[in-house]
């Protein structure tokens, strides 16, 4: 919204993007509020699980 068009709003009038912002705001605060699905978290998991053998498949090979 530009300075002109922010001037033409009324005192007290509803800005024109309040209903999208309101109800971006509750669909994020819903989706914040859901759990984590068990195979993300199983995911999650086996990601970490490779990424430690791989660094200490890396402090193998620079030991040696």
């Amino acid at each position: 919204m530009t300075t002109a068009e922010t001037s033409q709003i009324k005192p007290g009038a509803i800005a024109p993007n309040a209903s999208i912002s309101r109800k971006l705001k509750e669909f994020y605060d819903a989706v914040q509020e859901e759990g984590i699905p068990d195979r993300f978290l199983d995911l999650l998991e086996r990601l970490e699980a490779a990424e430690n053998a791989q660094k200490a498949n890396a402090k193998a090979v620079d030991a040696k």
